[in-house]
């Protein structure tokens, strides 16, 4: 995937992204983990060390071609790095008028917290997992959430294990970044369970085990349910061992939704990051000029609305979740995240 040209007089970084990686990217099913070269995407960087085969994940913005099962991942805009490697209050729906705000205030707005129905994807009773780790040159997971540690590896708003249990979701179901922040619940036929976020993209580009229903598990999260050498399972999906079937479910998220914006400093042009959700993000939209305008999201999970100049701050900021719940905020033009003060509407 190639960028598209930014406004005048921003530069975009160049991020390249080319890792070594999982049981996933293996060509045979089920070799020892150690033995073997994968990749899942990061934006400007990329996942790591795990079984049997090479490939390489897109970048944030996603790169295109790269022979020998490695792609190199495009810039995920500005303020990327690049690397080198083999709210507020919830609603039921709608929104409602803002609550007063002053400038500067990050303000919450919402027609109450009475749970809704849990608009889900369908559960995979036929899917597959592998693994991944950190350690082969990655900046940033392919959603754009920190990476807080390594040996373990921690990802943050990962609300389980401690942050270490997350995933990298096949390229269909990562769906251009639709599913970031999704919590899933893997189950194996013996019945041992795990439950880990969507951080990252498993490229079927470069990778033919992340065909639809295909999940790149953390390695400590896969541990939970199956053994290093072991590798690849899920049989009814590929893998050499083991039934594999996953659910999307609610995040045990207790803090409030986030929102981060890319450029902190830049009045001109901006985009903006929705963090800490309980359920996945449908929507983004600015008010600007009295006019909601809906954002559009990028690979790497940030959303710009138009071309990236959203007027002065602050900005008024609606999110929309899958099952139709919506958090407001006002954002000042500063670094790190902007809390609401809330967090969207339980469903069941």
């Amino acid at each position: 995937m190639k960028l598209g040209s930014m406004p005048r007089g921003i530069s975009w970084p160049l991020v390249s992204l080319i890792a070594l990686g999982v049981a996933g990217c293996s060509d045979g099913g089920g070799g020892d983990a150690g033995s073997a070269e994968s990749a899942s995407s990061a934006a400007g960087g990329s996942g790591g060390a795990g079984a049997v085969g090479a490939s390489a994940g897109t970048g944030a913005g996603a790169g295109e071609g790269g022979g020998d099962g490695v792609t190199a991942g495009a810039g995920a805009g500005p303020g990327s790095s690049t690397t080198t490697g083999s709210t507020s209050s919830t609603s039921g729906g709608g929104g409602g008028e803002p609550s007063a705000t002053s400038t500067g205030a990050t303000t919450s707005t919402g027609t109450g917290s009475q749970p809704v129905s849990c608009d889900y994807p369908a559960e995979y009773a036929n899917g597959s997992i592998t693994f991944y780790t950190l350690d082969m040159g990655s900046t940033e997971v392919n959603c754009s959430y920190p990476i807080v540690g390594r040996n373990p590896d921690v990802v943050g708003h990962v609300p389980f294990g401690g942050g270490q249990y997350f995933a990298a979701m096949n390229t269909a179901d990562y769906n251009a970044a639709a599913m970031c922040g999704a919590c899933v619940e893997v189950s194996r036929d013996d019945g041992r369970k795990v439950q880990a976020m969507v951080v990252d993209q498993c490229p079927i580009g470069t990778n033919p085990k992340c065909k639809t229903g295909h999940i790149d598990l953390s390695k400590n999260a896969f541990l939970k349910i199956g053994e290093e050498r072991e590798g690849y399972l899920g049989t009814t999906n590929g893998g050499a061992a083991g039934k594999i079937s996953w659910r999307y479910i609610p995040c045990p998220t207790t803090g409030a939704v986030s929102f981060r914006l890319k450029e902190p400093t830049n009045v001109a042009w901006n985009q903006i990051l929705v963090e800490g959700h309980a359920h996945p993000i449908e929507k983004l939209e600015v008010e600007i000029n009295g006019t909601w305008k809906t954002a559009t999201r990028e690979p790497y999970n940030y959303f710009v609305v138009g071309d990236g100049n959203m007027g002065n701050a602050p900005y008024h900021v609606r999110a929309t979740d899958i099952n139709g719940s919506t958090v407001e905020a006002m954002l000042d033009l500063k670094a790190g995240n902007q809390p609401a003060s809330g967090q969207f509407a339980a469903c069941n």
